[in-house]
């Protein structure tokens, strides 16, 4: 980055933190915005969600804007969605999820907003915003000091065993590393023709399967929505660990080297890099228990039909012993996934 640049991002980065505090005390319900001046052409937003104080920047999109999945990165502390607005219209919305990230996010919108701001086409926009974020999420990694957390792990663990169970399923390495969208920031972790899949893990002895947000069930213009739903137990050492299970799928899809710069690269979406891979490699991660159920409109589940449209940012948990009536097996996925032609 520019010493020029830099000195504008550091003069108005106070502007946009007191925008952003006096939303958090403003005592309003719900997301409470403000229009982003400095980009007259376009409808942007900064944004607060009064429940639980996460800082937003919000651009609207016409329907007919085509978003790829590559504008839609997950990476260490910050998810970006699409979220659907009425009339026409959709809403790119770029979401920080760990408050003490709150300086460097700071610094990352205000060179979006820099970068926006002699943009008219929405297109053209996106583009920009892509580009700012393939920068950015490098150095949120560096300054989170490159590594998950527990969390992190276990989620990213349960998400890998799955793509494992599928790669050994069929012959189709490219569709099926492909179909893992869960480091685009994608609302489900899998796709495949009309097919999503969830993954969660808990450790819990009484485990809860905990949903981050109204959409992750939402089965709008889906065929089918599956939850995979992972019951592990964790140990000190280095068999099945995180370490080990990227090094089995990256060996296992080795004669594609295209295929592997593809796995790496949503790795390090998700903060793992290669110079980071050998610090995963002290926890073990043992599946004890593994369900699998087919969300129908029946199953309980907040989406954004259930609720009020000035509500927004839902996280709940549900309670795994009242869904037996929902339960399939993963042979009904394979078949599924089959059935689209993967």
């Amino acid at each position: 980055m520019s010493l020029k640049l830099m000195t504008i991002l550091i003069q108005k980065m106070s502007n946009i933190k007191k925008t952003w505090e006096l939303q958090a005390s403003s005592g309003r319900n719900g997301v409470i915005r403000e229009r982003v001046d400095n980009i007259p052409a376009l409808n942007c937003y900064v944004g607060t969600i009064s429940v639980s104080q996460a800082k937003l920047f919000l651009m609207e999109l016409d329907n007919s804007i085509q978003v790829h999945a590559n504008y839609l990165k997950r990476f260490v502390g910050v998810e970006i969605q699409i979220l659907p607005l009425e009339f026409n219209k959709k809403e790119l919305v770029i979401i920080l999820l760990e408050n003490e990230l709150s300086e460097i996010f700071i610094y990352f919108i205000e060179d979006i907003i820099v970068a926006l701001k002699d943009i008219s086409n929405q297109e053209d926009a996106l583009l920009a915003i892509t580009q700012k974020v393939n920068y950015w999420k490098k150095l949120f990694s560096k300054f989170t000091g490159d590594l998950l957390t527990p969390q992190q792990q276990r989620g990213l663990y349960g998400e890998l065993y799955f793509l494992n169970l599928l790669l050994e399923n069929f012959n189709a390495d490219r569709m099926v590393i492909s179909g893992w969208q869960a480091p685009n920031g994608a609302n489900q972790d899998f796709y495949y023709s009309g097919t999503a899949i969830e993954v969660k893990t808990s450790k819990s002895n009484n485990p809860s399967i905990k949903i981050s947000n109204e959409f992750q069930l939402d089965v709008t213009g889906l065929s089918n929505l599956y939850l995979a739903f992972y019951k592990l137990n964790e140990y000190p050492g280095t068999q099945n660990s995180l370490a080990e299970i990227i090094s089995n799928i990256r060996n296992r899809i080795s004669t594609d080297k295209e295929l592997v710069n593809v796995f790496n690269d949503k790795l390090e979406s998700l903060g793992i890099t290669t110079e980071t891979e050998s610090e995963y490699n002290n926890q073990s991660f043992i599946i004890r228990d593994e369900k699998y159920y087919l969300i129908t409109p029946e199953f309980p589940k907040i989406t954004r039909e259930t609720i009020d449209k000035a509500i927004f940012g839902v996280s709940y948990e549900i309670v795994p012993i009242e869904c037996v009536d929902y339960e399939q097996t993963l042979n009904t996925i394979i078949s599924e996934i089959t059935n689209g032609n993967i």
